[in-house]
């Protein structure tokens, strides 16, 4: 409710002017976008099954670092009598990318299983903040952002070494939300299934007006969970065909994970 009013309020304003060009009343903005992020906390918890030989090598899970690009859309508006006090309205649509990895002990033969997982989302985000203009072509900025992303099936790669760092048959079979990667003889294979995400971002940037015509700017993150859907249940990475025996990795990802990032922007005024 407090975004949607916020929004009323900044397009109401926004809109209230005729673009009047540079150094000016307002301009709409369009562009391309990229960035990375990494999370502060380890996204994912997982532990043994009744029957695993299996133990997490201490230090070896890893989240990999973000990343995500998109299309840019904005529009700023002059609110002060001066000039310098601007206020925005903008978002972007866009593919993002991350996942972890962890490495797994055999207690029999000390073998290392390697859990490797990519994914995918599509997402939309959108924003309001204020920009102070510090010189004719510095913008200091400031504002918040809702991101909504789409998480699309996750794909996990499973492999094995034996202690001499041979590749050997793995002792897992690779499900994840349903994803089988590794398919065994008579399991059942499920429908992938997907998520989604809602988080809300605080940001701190700049903007350096390359011309009448040209921006960069860069933005950086500091991102908490609203919702994720991927938290409601556990997901199993299992040790047996019939998936019975409990030999196998269960894990559930964390309903809470801060992250921070950059995201750099280059685009057009119109």
């Amino acid at each position: 409710m407090f975004l949607a009013v916020l929004f009323a309020a900044a397009a109401g304003q926004l809109f209230s002017q005729t673009n009047d060009g540079y150094f000016y009343r307002s301009d709409f903005r369009i562009g391309i976008t990229a960035g990375a992020n990494l999370n502060l906390q380890r996204s994912v918890f997982m532990w043994p099954d009744t029957n695993c030989k299996l133990t997490e090598v201490k230090g070896s899970y890893k989240d990999k670092t973000g990343m995500a690009f998109g299309i840019y859309l904005g529009h700023e508006h002059d609110i002060s009598d001066g000039g310098h006090l601007r206020l925005g309205i903008d978002g972007s649509i866009g593919m993002a990318m991350d996942g972890w990895s962890i490495d797994l002990e055999n207690d029999t033969n000390a073998a290392i299983t390697s859990l490797k997982s990519d994914m995918t989302s599509i997402y939309i985000s959108e924003g309001v903040y204020l920009a102070y203009l510090l010189t004719e072509k510095i913008e200091l900025t400031g504002g918040i952002e809702f991101y909504e992303g789409m998480v699309l099936p996750e794909s996990l790669e499973v492999s094995t070494v034996d202690k001499n760092g041979k590749s050997v048959d793995s002792p897992l079979i690779a499900e994840s939300f349903g994803y089988l990667i590794n398919e065994a003889k008579n399991h059942k294979k499920e429908d992938p299934k997907s998520g989604f995400k809602v988080s809300a971002r605080l940001r701190l940037g700049a903007i350096y007006n390359i011309s009448n015509l040209l921006f960069v700017s860069a933005n950086l993150h500091y991102t908490v969970p609203v919702y994720y859907t991927l938290t409601a249940s556990n997901f199993a990475i299992e040790g047996d065909p019939e998936a019975t025996e409990h030999q196998g990795f269960v894990g559930k990802y964390r309903n809470y994970i801060q992250n921070v990032g950059i995201m750099l922007t280059f685009g057009f005024k119109l």
